[in-house]
């Protein structure tokens, strides 16, 4: 158990330090002050600082897949659209700093963990996807198919809800999220 909470010291450490320097500014002497703990813990831990950043990309990418399927499973159909948007841009909003470093990588091809970025982000796109196609699906006087709803709808709504709470977080915090998600459903 000891070793879970050193990893999770570690790659919340990380998130702090990319925060402030970027991941390539990053140092391992930098994330282990920040952590906490000795630097030959994060080598026993983790192999190098890319495995570092790619475990903390592919958790932001998983916790924000699992507050989408929770939102998605307890909404009304009329309502699912909005409840994922919600709970998007309340998980982004619970670590800005890691919503930062995620919406920066989400197109970078050219890191170590670029391929497990591309599986995490395709799966969080496939789900807001999914999203969209019940919500057309509902709507019935739109006159879209679900099926003409593809993987670059979800990567749109993605991109609509990530800049929106980096917008409203960074330089409108005062707007009330329920502002902010009548903007960006608006377009939608």
């Amino acid at each position: 158990m000891a070793r879970a909470n050193t990893r999770q010291l570690i790659t919340d450490a990380a998130v702090r330090v990319a925060a402030r320097h970027g991941i390539s500014g990053a140092s391992m002497d930098q994330i282990a002050e920040a952590a906490g703990v000795a630097k030959g813990s994060l080598y026993y831990n983790f192999a190098s600082k890319d495995a570092i950043f790619e475990e903390v990309i592919r958790g932001g990418f998983e916790r924000l897949a699992a507050a989408i399927d929770e939102a998605r499973r307890g909404a009304a159909p009329d309502e699912a659209l909005r409840s994922v948007a919600a709970a998007t841009l309340e998980t982004l909003r619970g670590n800005l700093d890691l919503a930062k470093l995620m919406a920066s990588e989400v197109f970078r091809t050219d890191r170590a963990w670029a391929d497990a970025m591309e599986l995490a982000r395709s799966s969080v796109v496939v789900r807001f996807r999914d999203a969209l196609r019940d919500a057309a699906g509902g709507a019935g006087a739109s006159g879209r198919s679900g099926e003409e709803i593809t993987e670059i709808a979800g990567a749109a709504f993605f991109g609509a809800l990530a800049g929106a709470c980096l917008d409203w977080l960074l330089f409108r915090p005062d707007q009330p999220i329920e502002r902010v998600l009548d903007q960006v459903l608006h377009a939608f």
